[in-house]
């Protein structure tokens, strides 16, 4: 980890820890290093926290200044970011989040062509710029980038999930927790077009709600909804929509150990969980391995946080693995964690 790029990206207190400057350099950085020959084509996503807007702009205006093409995404999950990344061709993506953490927070995370983490390297010559010990040329004249606002991402986006999830939900009845955060762009436009009738709760963001009492790390609120009312399953995103804790009809907490369980049996009978194998963690409940176990499932474990889970299913082409958290990677599909595609 370097100096401000830690495991996800730059993280603080808005205008204290992450200020407006190392928004614009980091912009600025990414347009010039992916712009030398031709102009460069930058992703940029945020979630639903005050500071989103000025952090975005400020990316956008710093890549635009070395020439950069930049399409603003809007607020949406940020693997949304990640899969457009690859899809559409950009050179990079960047994604403006603090994930789980209060409104007062905000990050900026960073993808490469592919739609994974940004290789060190680079995020270390990036740290350099942001120091001021390195210059760039900024553009001018016709080389001087633009920005477009681009919604139809969001619709590719919804569309490949239901594409590689073809699930009929007509008859379910499900209850959302949205954080207040960057699920309420996709989840209920999701799940109802695949059928479901789908209410929700915490979806009404205002900037300063997202993950207040509410969503993955906070879902009291839909286990009492699930207690109260009949719907089949209830799911609670974080801030950023990266991860997901479910709820069953009895209002009882499905963690990720238990979602990996799940999906880990389904794959298998589906003859889709390559090599037998569960990615986990060291923080997993003994109770998981057990019950992988008698289900003849093989396992590994790593170090906590996703970037060891993904370094390992990545190493051996696995295609499930994940955290307590709800951080759940389907590689076989994604090369990030996805709350709606969990």
């Amino acid at each position: 980890m370097g100096k401000y790029f830690g495991t996800d990206g730059v993280r603080g207190k808005a205008n204290e820890d992450l200020t407006l400057d190392m928004a614009l350099r980091i912009g600025q950085y990414l347009g010039a290093y992916y712009g030398k020959n031709k102009h460069a084509k930058i992703l940029i996503g945020k979630d639903t926290r005050l500071s989103g807007d000025m952090f975005e702009l400020a990316l956008a205006a710093g890549a635009t200044s070395t020439g950069a093409q930049v399409y603003l995404l809007g607020v949406c999950p940020t693997p949304a970011v990640s899969y457009l990344v690859n899809k559409e061709r950009f050179d990079c993506g960047i994604m403006v989040s603090a994930s789980h953490n209060p409104y007062y927070d905000n990050g900026i995370k960073i993808f490469d062509h592919r739609g994974q983490k940004m290789d060190e390297d680079i995020l270390l010559e990036i740290e350099e710029y942001m120091d001021g010990n390195s210059e760039l040329d900024l553009a001018t004249g016709e080389g001087v980038g633009e920005y477009f606002d681009w919604q139809d991402g969001l619709e590719i986006y919804m569309s490949w999930l239901k594409s590689i999830v073809p699930v009929d939900l007509n008859g379910m009845k499900i209850a959302v927790d949205l954080a207040n955060g960057s699920a309420t762009s996709t989840a209920v436009e999701t799940l109802s077009s695949l059928g479901a009738t789908v209410e929700a709760i915490s979806n009404s963001p205002n900037g300063i709600n997202i993950n207040l009492k509410c969503g993955s790390t906070h879902p009291e609120a839909l286990m009492r909804m699930m207690k109260e009312n009949d719907y089949d399953i209830g799911l609670a995103f974080d801030g950023d929509a990266d991860r997901l804790i479910a709820v069953n009809s009895d209002g009882e907490q499905i963690n990720g150990d238990y979602i990996l369980y799940i999906c880990g049996r389904h794959l298998k009978a589906q003859n889709h969980l390559n090599k037998n194998m569960v990615v986990t963690t060291v923080m997993a409940n003994l109770g998981l391995y057990k019950a992988l176990d008698s289900s003849k499932i093989d396992y590994v474990q790593t170090d906590v946080g996703d970037k060891y889970v993904f370094e390992e299913m990545q190493k051996n082409d696995y295609y499930l693995g994940g955290e307590q958290s709800g951080h759940i990677i389907f590689y076989e599909h994604a090369v990030t964690g996805d709350g709606l595609l969990t």
